[in-house]
C-alpha cells in the first residue's frame, strides 16, 4: 500500500487536544500507520488521503478509563462471579471491553481480574481476536490475609483466583513478582479496607510501609508501577511514603496525605462514580447490606476528596471502578459528568480522562493527547461537551472512535 493510501485526514472538526489547551475550530488530523503526523488549522490534506468530514463536530482524545475490572459486570453483589464457569467469565470480559470501546474509551487500566484473564485479554485485542480498547493490565490483586481482597467466605471457602493472599515483605516481594513474571503491566495493592469486602471497616490500615515498599521496589526493578486500593487516611499515607504511583479512591484524604501526593507525583485516582451507583440503587436493587451502609458512611468525602487533591496539585485521573455494583462497562462517560459536579471544569474533566489518565496508567507521552507524534486514539463526537459533559454518556453522540489509526467504531460519518 502507498503512504499516500494509508494516510487519513480527518477535517473540520473543533480540535480539543487533551492538554486543556483552548479549542481549535476548523481543524485537521492527520493520521498515518497508526500515528498522528500532524495536526491544527490550515493543514493540506494530501491527494488521495482518506478524508473523514467532521465538520460540525468535537475531535478529542479517545477517553481513558484508569479503573476497571473488566471481568466483573456490575452485579449488586460482586460474589456473584463464583456462580459462573471460567470460561463464561472471560467471554463477559470481551464483551465488557467491546462495550467500553463502543462507548468512546479506547484505554483502560483492569485493577483486578481472576486468574490473569485481564493480562490474557490485552492480547487476544492486540491479536485481532477479540475487539476492546487498549488494556494495562495488573494480574491478580494481592491482599494481606483478612484484606479487601482476601474473597474468603464464611462457609471457609476462598475464592483465590481474584487475588494473591501475602503477609509479611517478603511474600508481597515473592507475590509482586509473580504477577510481574506473568505478564502484569501494573502491580496492585490493598492499604486499607473496603466498601465492598463484608469484614473491613473502609477506613482500617492493611499493610505495613515495609510490605508496600517491597512491592513498589518489585515494579520499580521493571520499570513498572503499584497502584493502592486505599480509602482511609493512613493506609493512603502509608502507600505514599513506600512510594505507590497511583491511589485508588483516596476517600479520606487530609491536607497532610495530599501535600504528601503532590510533592511525590503520586496520582489520585477518585471513582466517584461507584459510591454514588451503591448509594443510588441500595438495597433495593440487591446490594449487600454492608456495602451500603459503609457507602452511605462515606458518601460526602469521596468528592470532598477529590477537589482536595486537585487544589493542592496531585494530578487527579478518571477512572470507574467498572464491574462494581451497577457500574456498566461502556457506561464509564457517567465519572466526568459527576468530577464536574463536584467541582471540575469540564475541560478539567476532560483532561483527567485523556492526557493525565494516559500518565496515570503509564501511558504518558504516547496516547491521551492529539499531537503529533502520538497515537491515533481519537473520537468524534457530536456535540459540545464543554458545555454538557454528560453528552458523552451517549454512544449515539460518538460518531467515530479510532484506536491506534485503525477506525473502530463508525456512526455515519
Amino acid at each position: 500500500m502507498s503512504r499516500v493510501k494509508q494516510l487519513k485526514a480527518i477535517t473540520g472538526a473543533t480540535l480539543i487536544d487533551g492538554t486543556g489547551a483552548a479549542p481549535v475550530r476548523d481543524a485537521t488530523v492527520l493520521v498515518e500507520c497508526g500515528t498522528i503526523i500532524d495536526v491544527g488549522r490550515g493543514i493540506d490534506v494530501p491527494d488521495g488521503a482518506e478524508v473523514i468530514d467532521a465538520s460540525g463536530k468535537v475531535v478529542m482524545p479517545g477517553l481513558i478509563d484508569a479503573h476497571v475490572h473488566i471481568c466483573m459486570n456490575g452485579d449488586p453483589d460482586i460474589f456473584s462471579v463464583l456462580q459462573y464457569p471460567l470460561g463464561l467469565i472471560q467471554l463477559m470480559a470481551a464483551r465488557n471491553a467491546l462495550n467500553t470501546l463502543e462507548a468512546g474509551f479506547t484505554t483502560v487500566r483492569d485493577m483486578g481480574a481472576p486468574m490473569g484473564f485481564a493480562i490474557s485479554l490485552k492480547r487476544a485485542i492486540g491479536m485481532g481476536i477479540a475487539r476492546g480498547p487498549r488494556i494495562v493490565a495488573s494480574g491478580r490483586i494481592i491482599s494481606q490475609t483478612g484484606g479487601h481482597a482476601d474473597f474468603h467466605l464464611p462457609i471457609g471457602l476462598s475464592f483465590e483466583g481474584m487475588s494473591r493472599i501475602a503477609d509479611g515483605p517478603d511474600e508481597v516481594r515473592k507475590a509482586a513478582r509473580e504477577q510481574l513474571r506473568d505478564g502484569a503491566d501494573w502491580v496492585k495493592i490493598c492499604s486499607t479496607g473496603g466498601v465492598m469486602s463484608p469484614s473491613d471497616p473502609v477506613d482500617t490500615r492493611q499493610f505495613t510501609v515495609d510490605e508496600i515498599r517491597a512491592a513498589v521496589e518489585e515494579a520499580a526493578a521493571l520499570g513498572r508501577g503499584v497502584a493502592s486500593h486505599a480509602h482511609g487516611t493512613t493506609g493512603i499515607r502509608n502507600a505514599v511514603i513506600a512510594g505507590v504511583r497511583t491511589i485508588e479512591h483516596g476517600t479520606l484524604m487530609d491536607e497532610e496525605v495530599v501535600g504528601m501526593m503532590a510533592e511525590r507525583g503520586a496520582f489520585h485516582v477518585p471513582t466517584l462514580v461507584a459510591t454514588w451507583n451503591i448509594i443510588e440503587h441500595g438495597r433495593e436493587g440487591g446490594i449487600p447490606d454492608y456495602a451500603v451502609a459503609k457507602a452511605e458512611q462515606i458518601a460526602e468525602y469521596p468528592a470532598r476528596s477529590m477537589m482536595l487533591s486537585y487544589r493542592a496539585g496531585v494530578k487527579v485521573a478518571a477512572g470507574t471502578d467498572s464491574g462494581t455494583p451497577f457500574n456498566r462497562h461502556g457506561e464509564n462517560a457517567k465519572e466526568l459528568e459527576l468530577m464536574v459536579d463536584a467541582g471540575l471544569k469540564p475541560m478539567e474533566a476532560i483532561k483527567a480522562a485523556t492526557e493525565v489518565g494516559a500518565e496515570a496508567v503509564g501511558l504518558g507521552g504516547r496516547t491521551g493527547t492529539l499531537q503529533k507524534g502520538r497515537w491515533a486514539d481519537l473520537i468524534v463526537v457530536d456535540g459540545d461537551p464543554l458545555g454538557d459533559i454528560s453528552m458523552l454518556q451517549d454512544r449515539s453522540r460518538i460518531r467515530l472512535v479510532m484506536k491506534g489509526g485503525v477506525v473502530e467504531v463508525n456512526r455515519g460519518l
